[in-house]
C-alpha cells in the first residue's frame, strides 16, 4: 500500500487531514490532494485489500458502517423512499416525461446496485433495467428473489467495447468506495446516448464533514475511499463532458436509531429541513445529461 496521484488531477502532492483506525484494526490516513482539493484515503489499499471489508455481514450486521439487514422490508422501504425524494429533487420525473416523447423503450444500469432495489424500482416503470454489483451476497438476493437482471463484476472491465447503450445510469452511494472514480464516469459517459442521465449521489465533504472530524458519520475507512466536495464533483462531471442539470445535498449528521423519542425525532426533523434549504447537508446528489 502506498501513496497513488489523485484520481481527479494526477498530482502527488497532498496535505495530511486526519489518521482513523479501521474495524481490523489497521490505520489508514485521509488527505487532501494540493491541486484540486478532493479529499482520500492515500495511501490506498488495493481492491484485494478492501475485499475481507465487504463479507456478507456488512449487508446483515449493524455497524456504524453496514447495515441492519439489507435484506428486509423494513430498510428496503426507507431506501426507496430516500431514492425517491431524490429523484423528485433531481428533476428526474420531468426529464423523463420529456425524454419519452423521442424514446419510447428506455433502459437502465444501476452501477453498485447491492441487493438490486433501484433496478427493481426501474423494472416496474417499464424500463429494461439492468444492474452491475460485485459483492456475491446481495447478487444473488437481487437474482433469486427478485428475478433481476444483475451483472457480477466490476463495471470498468464490464462490456469494454461499449455495446450496450443507456439512457439513465445511476450510481447510488457507490463513488465514494471505487477506485477509479473519474474513469468510471468517463465510461459512463461512452455508455449513455445523447440526451441520457446520469445520477450520483454520495456522501458529502463540507462543512458537517469538518466540524465532526473523526467522528463524522461517513468516515468509513477504508470502505469509503473518497470524500467529494459538491464543487468537485460537478466539476469534474462537467468537465468529462456532462452538462448540469440538478444538484442538492441532504442529511444532518444524525443517523436514525431505533426506538429514538421524540425529542430526538423532532430534532432530526427540524435539523434536517434547516440543512437542506441552507444546501449544507453531509449527503448530495446530482443529475446531469450527456448532450
Amino acid at each position: 500500500m502506498g501513496i497513488i496521484p489523485c484520481n481527479n488531477c494526477q498530482q502527488l502532492s497532498f496535505a495530511f487531514i486526519l489518521q482513523k483506525e479501521s474495524p481490523l484494526g489497521e490505520i489508514f490516513s485521509v488527505v487532501r490532494c494540493h491541486s484540486c482539493g478532493l479529499v482520500q484515503v492515500n495511501p490506498q489499499p488495493s481492491p484485494q485489500e478492501v475485499l475481507k471489508y465487504y463479507n456478507d455481514s456488512y449487508f446483515t450486521q449493524r455497524t456504524d458502517r453496514g447495515y441492519d439487514n439489507y435484506y428486509s422490508d423494513e430498510l428496503r422501504k426507507e431506501i426507496s423512499r430516500v431514492f425517491r425524494l431524490n429523484l423528485q429533487d433531481l428533476g428526474f420525473f420531468s426529464w423523463e416525461t420529456e425524454y419519452r416523447k423521442q424514446n419510447k423503450e428506455l433502459r437502465s444500469l444501476d452501477i453498485g446496485c447491492a441487493a438490486g432495489y433501484f433496478v427493481d424500482f426501474m423494472k416496474q416503470k417499464s424500463y429494461t433495467a439492468e444492474g452491475i454489483e460485485v459483492a456475491e451476497g446481495p447478487v444473488r438476493f437481487a437474482r433469486e428473489t427478485l428475478g433481476l437482471h444483475i451483472h457480477q463484476e466490476d463495471f470498468l472491465d464490464w462490456d469494454p467495447s461499449y455495446q450496450q447503450k443507456y439512457d439513465l445510469i445511476t450510481l447510488w452511494a457507490t463513488i465514494e468506495h471505487l477506485h477509479k472514480p473519474k474513469e468510471t464516469l468517463q465510461k459512463i459517459h461512452k455508455h449513455l446516448n445523447p440526451g441520457g442521465l446520469l445520477i450520483v449521489s454520495t456522501c458529502r465533504y463540507g462543512i458537517l464533514a469538518k466540524s465532526k472530524g473523526i467522528d463524522w458519520r461517513y468516515l468509513n475507512v477504508p470502505e469509503h475511499l473518497y470524500y467529494y466536495s459538491m464543487r468537485g464533483l460537478s466539476n469534474q462531471i462537467q468537465e468529462i463532458g456532462f452538462e448540469l442539470k440538478k444538484y442538492i445535498s441532504y442529511g444532518s449528521g444524525m443517523t436514525t436509531k431505533k426506538g429514538a423519542g421524540l425529542w430526538f425525532k423532532t430534532k432530526k426533523a427540524i435539523l434536517d429541513r434547516l440543512v437542506k434549504w441552507t444546501n449544507q447537508g453531509d449527503m448530495m446528489a446530482i443529475s446531469a445529461i450527456k448532450p
